[in-house]
């Protein structure tokens, strides 16, 4: 069962929700239905999403097989957890203050993310 794995899911299909309410409120106070319209905060918070969608499912997708591949709970929850806290760090910071500190900081937690997935899938084959 992927049971830890469909944990992190469901807490980031939680949290890609308001995510996308916001661009949906953005577009409506501006009317703009398609791309950005050239307002700044739309681009904002449709890219932010956009990030979030480019790297968690494909997170989930390695840790389910990390799972499948025998992996401990202890290793999962430590890969969705930081993997939780990158995400939504990188969010906010993108959407607050984009050249902050706290942006490099959470794309290497992310990085570590796939690099600890990766590594431990080519562990196992070879082992």
């Amino acid at each position: 069962m992927l049971t830890i794995t469909s944990l992190y899911a469901a807490l980031f299909a939680v949290i890609l929700l308001p995510i996308t309410i916001r661009v949906g409120l953005r577009r409506i106070a501006t009317k703009t239905w398609f791309l950005d319209g050239g307002d700044e905060i739309l681009l904002k918070r449709i890219r932010s999403q956009a990030n979030f969608l480019e790297y968690v499912p494909f997170a989930l997708f390695l840790m389910a097989l990390v799972k499948i591949g025998g992996a401990s709970a202890t290793y999962l929850h430590a890969i969705g957890g930081i993997l939780l806290v990158s995400r939504v760090m990188h969010y906010i910071t993108l959407n607050t203050n984009p050249i902050a500190m706290t942006r490099p900081i959470s794309m290497a937690g992310t990085f570590a993310v796939f690099i600890m997935c990766a590594g431990w899938l080519l562990n196992a084959q070879i082992a």
